[in-house]
């Protein structure tokens, strides 16, 4: 089979062919569907999820395509359980199985209940008010920019206009922005995660451990310290105490996120990004 068209729009057809159940439709009108199921369909399509997709919770494939699972799923890239349920939002709103305001409406109490849980909000206990999670979560690095709580708070806004001025028409245009941004939020903040998983690196046939933020220690071209404006060595981890990474806004004490400008090499104690260290697999 061939299909025509961009990466990201095979990966569609593959999500959509799952959101749809248009395999398990397609099972139905086929005799011995069991015996065809599990020794044709299951094996291909899971080979092709795997060749597409970080994450593609391959050991429910033949359950869903038997049509045992109520609520669909869909392969995706990231791994953060909020944000795989983003990615199937963001899926059925493209597909315009939901509408634009009920795409904001999801996608606030989503954004919700994602803060709520990373405040570890006790059940039961009425919750703060929108704005008040977002700087809370923001005291806590993990929304990382002005930006994005912008993003947040917009998406509130145009969910409550709806629900209080009854402003239920939302542009297209001004939606898509939103979801790419909040895309972008989520895929940073499942590199951001994963980068704190990997606490050691093999370089150059050797295991080192991964300098943390605050741990640096950079000399200049004669193996000094480099100086500030009133001549003292500067104190990277002062520096660190008081400002995230102004490369990925890791604090002090986390490991910079990979490809981070900032992170310095265990090995050559040159920059990670730029020095010649082998990285080995």
């Amino acid at each position: 089979m061939t299909i025509d068209g961009s990466d990201g729009k095979i990966d569609a057809f593959f999500q959509e062919l799952l959101l749809n159940k248009g395999l398990y439709y397609y099972s139905c009108a086929i005799p011995s569907r069991h015996e065809i199921i599990r020794g044709v369909i299951k094996p291909i399509f899971q080979q092709l999820l795997e060749s597409r997709f970080e994450r593609t919770h391959a050991k429910l494939l033949k359950r869903h395509i038997l049509g045992k699972i109520l609520d669909p799923f869909i392969p995706g890239n990231l791994y953060d359980a909020t944000a795989h349920k983003y990615e199937m939002l963001f899926r059925k709103w493209d597909m315009k199985l939901i509408s634009n305001y009920d795409f904001i409406k999801d996608l606030d109490d989503l954004l919700a209940t994602f803060m709520l849980e990373k405040l570890e909000h006790p059940v039961g206990q009425r919750s703060p008010k929108f704005h008040e999670l977002v700087g809370k979560t923001s005291k806590m690095n993990l929304i990382f920019d002005k930006e994005t709580k912008i993003t947040f708070n917009k998406i509130h806004e145009l969910r409550t206009g709806g629900l209080h001025r009854l402003e239920k028409n939302i542009k297209s245009e001004d939606v898509s922005r939103l979801a790419l941004d909040v895309y972008m939020y989520f895929h940073y903040l499942d590199e951001f995660q994963e980068s704190q998983k990997e606490k050691t690196i093999r370089l150059n046939g050797r295991r080192y451990k991964r300098i943390k933020y605050g741990d640096e220690k950079y000399l200049d071209e004669n193996g000094k310290p480099y100086l500030d404006d009133a001549g003292n060595p500067y104190n990277w981890k002062e520096i660190a105490s008081s400002t995230p990474c102004h490369d990925c806004n890791a604090l002090i004490g986390q490991y910079h996120c990979f490809g981070c400008d900032v992170e310095q090499c265990p090995r050559c104690r040159e920059q990670a990004l730029g020095c010649n260290c082998d990285h080995d697999e």
